[in-house]
């Protein structure tokens, strides 16, 4: 099958998937884990005038966990109770893959580069950090560049997310190297342990919040110039105004007893979509996520970027400084007992569109549903 369409979208960083859906539940988590899912790459000419690193300086990484029988079959679910635990929890596999393969050392030379992260694990979230401790200085977010640089001691990348990151290794000698990592966190009932830094219980997975390589960048080559990261990335983009009279409107995600997750009580049935779930085309909104479960939810809507203009409440100590909220995105990692804002404008077109969260095995659990923007 051959599909035109028009990329409206500003350059950013994008992918694709399955979204295989049923009345009884869905089937994403594992079509995507089977390979059902790649990267999409937008370029402009507002980005090419920035003249950042390209070509053989832009390394892509996605990362995915997986876990492999002895005969090098993929796993997907446990067996009974751990069964159970991944699809409440998210499945969890006991290696972390980039680009399909065990993380590996790349060849670089002594100038900047840029580095462009998909998190395409099902349920994972990483803490992305270098081994050294140099800051991470993040460029760009799901809906594209950021206005200006931000340097961050950690970035954190929930599921579906995607950061661009620069580093600069023009102060490096050959041999030389530098890992890119995901470093460790207090993730207590976010992995479905007793306990911090434990696993599931009778799971081999990796445990959410461990600290593993992601990449190993080794010099091997010195060169004399060295492109100096701009002040600003390309024209602004105005923010969605938003005031006291913006619409907003609120979603309860909760778990439904031996059912999966709801939101505002309801799960996804394939067809329904209520009242509170239609817009019209052109409003402005906030929608405001609450969540009072004891795990993370990455909530993603489809059709549109928005702008996050509010936490509060939650426990994310080992994380917050990481949380990317400048910029434009289309998911938003919203962390136990926190409630988010983000702003949207619904332009462009009407139709259905789903809103979800991006734990794939939440998804696939039901916490999915249409919204329905009316002309």
């Amino acid at each position: 099958m051959t599909v035109g369409f028009e990329v409206l979208d500003r350059a950013g960083l994008f992918w694709y998937h399955s979204h295989a859906h049923g009345k009884q539940g869905g089937r994403v988590g594992f079509q995507s884990y089977a390979g059902l899912a790649g990267l999409l790459i937008v370029e402009d000419e507002e980005e090419a005038d920035l003249k950042l690193p390209s070509g053989d300086n832009e390394l892509l990484l996605v990362l995915q966990d997986r876990t492999f029988a002895g005969n090098n079959e993929l796993v997907y679910m446990g067996r009974g109770m751990g069964s159970m635990m991944d699809r409440m929890h998210g499945f969890l596999g006991d290696r972390v893959l980039a680009n399909g393969a065990p993380p590996t050392t790349r060849k670089v030379a002594t100038r900047p580069y840029r580095i462009r992260v998909l998190n395409g694990s099902n349920a994972r979230i990483y803490k992305l950090a270098w081994s050294d401790g140099r800051p991470v200085t993040v460029i760009g977010a799901d809906g594209g560049l950021l206005q200006e640089p931000e340097d961050r001691p950690y970035a954190v990348l929930a599921p579906a997310q995607r950061l661009d990151i620069w580093v600069d290794l023009s102060e490096f000698q050959p041999g030389d190297t530098l890992e890119l990592i995901s470093d460790r966190f207090r993730a207590g009932m976010m992995s479905g342990g007793m306990m911090d830094g434990m696993g599931m219980m009778g799971s081999n997975a990796l445990p959410l919040g461990s600290r593993f390589p992601l990449a190993r960048l080794e010099v091997s080559k010195s060169l004399k110039a060295s492109e100096p990261l701009p002040a600003q990335l390309g024209v602004q983009r105005q923010k969605i105004p938003v005031n006291s009279n913006t619409r907003i409107r609120s979603f309860e995600l909760s778990p439904v007893m031996m059912r999966g997750f709801a939101m505002n009580g309801r799960r996804f049935d394939g067809t329904n979509v209520a009242d509170d779930e239609k817009v019209r085309l052109g409003d402005t909104e906030i929608w405001e996520f609450h969540n009072s479960t004891p795990m993370p939810h990455p909530m993603h809507i489809h059709g549109l970027q928005f702008n996050v203009v509010g936490r509060r409440g939650g426990n994310s100590d080992s994380l917050q400084q990481g949380l990317v909220d400048s910029g434009w995105h289309d998911t938003v990692l919203v962390m136990p007992r926190e409630t988010v804002q983000v702003a949207m404008k619904f332009e462009r077109f009407d139709g259905l569109y789903i809103y979800h969260c991006h734990n794939m095995e939440h998804e696939d659990a039901g916490m999915m549903r249409y919204f329905q923007v009316q002309s």
